[in-house]
């Protein structure tokens, strides 16, 4: 399954579980409002009911005793509001009489023959000219303060009922409980409830494939950068490193884009380092053994006597080689880690003066001269035959690369935890631009390549490998002195106490 295909069902499943979830919780919250607007219409109604029982306590002397129980009947029966014909109740029979209109009574005259029960139905005064009304609410009682029933409906028990409680001047005289039950009978109200339960349904179904094509355009629209990111790797996988995103984002994907291009040209330069390590290798090898070729066969053919000035140029280009063959597997021990190292404190100053002892005559060959007054003691902690190797790489570098007559001056500057380290020449000096390309392997700022009489241009490479296994750093930048300045920064070794 493709990944569009997986985003598109996962888009599906996640809207499809948030739409059933919305209209799960849609319905409960009506049925739940649908409960709580009958319980409010119970309530209404015995409020309604006990302003007057609280008229009938008064017109009995104040005592329920003295009311009949066709008076509770009767009473109890004027109060049914419209919710009787949605709700079912445990009673059923005739429907309201007309003239009591939601749960309110309006109490008639008093009659000429002087009647004091003003405000109670005629037919509650003379309750012997009809029956008692049947009641079709919902199940009412009325009980007293301690629990006794006066009237209504008996429930097992009282909990979870609706209560009012009936007052006269503060004092509770008496307390209603209904039990309105909230299941539909009436076929207006299921038909109501019917057409909810669809509108709900296609609601939810047109959510769902209005959902369906969001999800659609969005994975298309999501999946495009990826195809992308997926269609570059690709062309990297099989050696193209020339291809660019076109597209700038500023989200995880344009992150993502701009890594591989970052990681396209490492590539494609480390491609053209390798082709041009491999052409400068075969260019260094190719010239002492073309002339060792050119010797011997003129030796071969009695061009040339074979004698000791002979043998001498056979054995320098042999040399040659011999020393390019060092420098690469220095090189390749040094990227590789290979290269052993024993730390020590040791005096800088002393390991410099030996290394410069021994290329005295180099330099004097050259005609240099090389400056370094420092008699201070500087301590660091090194391996001293690998410094010396630094410090020779560095200094055949500066004399191979200065014109005659020239000098080549060493400074020695002690910092707070650092000490750094001036190698300056003379002219000719490097552009700016061109001194952190001294360090790459084969490098040489001559492209003629006929400025050294031996060498393939690895010491600096070298240098900077042996600088950084020391925890230091080595930068180059034009000289003061017209000519290149190469800088060494070294920590110095502070003692434990």
């Amino acid at each position: 399954m493709k990944i569009s295909q997986k985003l598109f069902l996962a888009f599906i499943g996640l809207t499809s579980i948030v739409l059933v979830a919305t209209l799960s919780l849609a319905r409960w919250s009506f049925d739940q409002g649908f409960s709580n607007y009958i319980h409010s219409l119970e309530e209404n109604r015995l409020t309604h009911l006990s302003k007057s029982l609280t008229t009938l306590y008064s017109q009995s002397d104040f005592n329920w005793n003295n009311v009949t129980s066709e008076q509770y009947e009767r009473l109890l029966s004027f109060f049914i509001p419209d919710i009787a014909k949605i709700a079912k109740t445990d009673r059923k029979g005739p429907p309201p009489r007309a003239g009591f209109r939601e749960g309110r009574i309006k109490p008639p005259p008093p009659s000429a023959s002087g009647d004091t029960r003003a405000g109670i139905a005629p037919h509650l005064r003379n309750p012997e000219r009809r029956g008692p009304p049947r009641r079709n609410g919902p199940p009412t009682a009325i009980y007293t303060p301690d629990g006794v029933l006066l009237a209504g409906e008996t429930f097992d028990s009282l909990e979870e009922k609706i209560s009012i409680p009936v007052t006269y001047d503060g004092d509770v005289i008496a307390i209603l409980y209904s039990n309105p039950r909230v299941e539909v009978d009436s076929q207006s109200a299921q038909a109501f409830f019917e057409q909810q339960l669809w509108t709900s349904l296609w609601i939810g179904l047109l959510c769902l494939m209005l959902a369906s094509l969001i999800s659609w355009v969005l994975a298309r629209l999501l999946l495009l950068p990826v195809k992308e990111v997926i269609k570059s790797i690709s062309h990297l996988s099989k050696g193209n490193y020339s291809e660019r995103f076109n597209e700038k984002r500023l989200d995880e994907l344009g992150q993502l884009m701009n890594d591989i291009d970052l990681l396209a040209m490492t590539l494609d330069k480390n491609r053209t380092a390798k082709n041009r390590w491999f052409a400068d290798i075969s260019h260094e090898l190719r010239t002492p053994l073309s002339i060792l070729c050119g010797e011997i066969d003129a030796i071969k053919a009695e061009i040339r006597p074979f004698n000791q000035v002979q043998l001498k140029s056979l054995e320098q280009e042999v040399m040659r080689i011999k020393h390019l063959v060092d420098d690469l597997y220095q090189l390749s021990l040094s990227d590789l880690g290979g290269l052993k190292y024993h730390f020590e404190p040791l005096n800088i100053t002393v390991c410099i003066t030996e290394t410069l002892n021994s290329l005295i005559d180099k330099v004097s060959e050259k005609g240099l001269s090389i400056n370094f007054i420092n008699s201070e003691k500087v301590i660091v902690n090194g391996d001293k035959m690998r410094l010396q190797q630094l410090f020779t790489n560095v200094v055949l570098n500066a004399v191979a690369y200065t014109d005659s007559p020239g000098h080549i001056d060493i400074d020695l500057i002690e910092e707070s935890a650092s000490l750094l380290i001036l190698v300056n020449d003379t002219k000719p000096s490097v552009p700016l631009d061109d001194c952190e390309v001294l360090f790459d392997p084969l490098h040489r700022q001559d492209s003629s390549r006929a400025r050294r009489n031996n060498g393939a241009g690895l010491g600096l490479t070298i240098s900077r490998n042996i600088v950084e296994a020391h925890s230091g750093s080595i930068t180059a930048r034009p000289s003061n002195l017209g000519g290149l300045c190469i800088e060494i920064i070294l920590p110095i070794f502070k003692e434990s106490h």
